[in-house]
């Protein structure tokens, strides 16, 4: 049977797009080696599922349904730009942080986390952190002492996140990157 790289996510608007372009462009003035995500790419991923065979994806669907049921959407605040983990010179992933809302996310995190534990899918043993991957450091990448300084120069208004839905969303990696396909969208009550 077929399957189909997955994960569940908040999507993060236009707005926020814009702000990772401007991040991204002033952050590989740096040049370390980093695979920069698209800004059209960017998201909050709630849960990773992996490889999922085809005919799992509408018990996905349902479970999800089920889980968002009664959740209500809320207002974040999209704010800061870090590394994880966060000495820039061991750095494995480049993120802009979420400051109100956190808990928020963190919640409907929780809902989506159980509710794909009851399909079989293992639970996520670290903590959640609200955050959106800008960059991906590559192995035995340079330049991070430079990354680190650029990081701590990258300043920007906080920007508003109206999180009103969340995707279920096939992945497929081509050499040129990412390509996002929403499989399904759930919204949030208001």
């Amino acid at each position: 049977m077929e399957t189909i790289r997955t994960f569940i996510a908040v999507p993060v608007g236009e707005e926020v797009e814009r702000a990772v372009e401007t991040i991204e462009s002033a952050l590989k003035r740096s040049a370390a080696d980093v695979k920069w995500v698209r800004p059209g790419n960017v998201h909050i991923t709630l849960k990773f599922l992996g490889s999922v065979e085809s005919g799992r994806i509408g018990d996905i669907a349902r479970g999800l349904a089920a889980a968002l049921d009664g959740a209500r959407g809320f207002d974040a605040t999209v704010s800061g730009v870090g590394t994880f983990p966060p000495n820039p010179r061991r750095a494995r992933v480049v993120y802009m942080g979420l400051q109100e809302g956190a808990a928020g996310m963190a919640g409907l995190a929780e809902r989506v986390e159980d509710a794909m534990a009851g399909l079989g899918f293992e639970k996520e043993k670290r903590p959640f952190k609200s955050h959106l991957t800008i960059g991906r450091v590559r192995r035995g990448a340079r330049r991070l002492e430079d990354l680190g300084k650029a990081i701590a120069g990258a300043e920007y208004k906080p920007l508003k996140l109206s999180v009103d839905r969340v995707n279920l969303v096939k992945s497929e990696l081509t050499p040129s990157g990412a390509i996002y396909t929403i499989i399904e969208t759930f919204g949030l009550e208001r």
